[in-house]
């Protein structure tokens, strides 16, 4: 559901990859914005948002799939420019093993 990493390590330092896994919601990209909506028919979905104009919103789940939405079907909707969906790694990892994440994806670079 993130971007692709196949190449993380072209365009990214170890010290930002590090903060990252620590921190995701800390450094988002502009314009990246998950939402929270509640449908007529009571369905809560919370996903990105990919697409949004004045009558309708498009997102992406949590799942991987698409949805479109028109605004006025909607009870409710929650927009947060400062959530992300991947989860903090702090106290999930040992020192060692979050060094040992940071170099694997310092390595990736593509094809060789």
């Amino acid at each position: 559901m993130g971007p692709p990493l196949a190449e993380v390590g072209e365009r990214r330092s170890a010290a930002y990859l590090r903060a990252a896994l620590l921190d995701p919601a800390a450094n988002l990209p502009d314009g990246f914005t998950m939402a929270e909506i509640t449908t007529a028919a009571g369905e809560h979905m919370t996903g990105i948002v990919l697409n949004e104009d004045t009558y309708s919103i498009q997102m992406r789940d949590l799942t991987g799939n698409l949805h479109s939405f028109w605004k006025q079907e909607l009870t409710a909707l929650e927009e947060h420019d400062d959530r992300t969906p991947m989860p903090s790694f702090r106290g999930r990892l040992s020192d060692r093993e979050l060094n040992d994440l940071v170099a694997y994806l310092v390595s990736l670079r593509g094809i060789q």
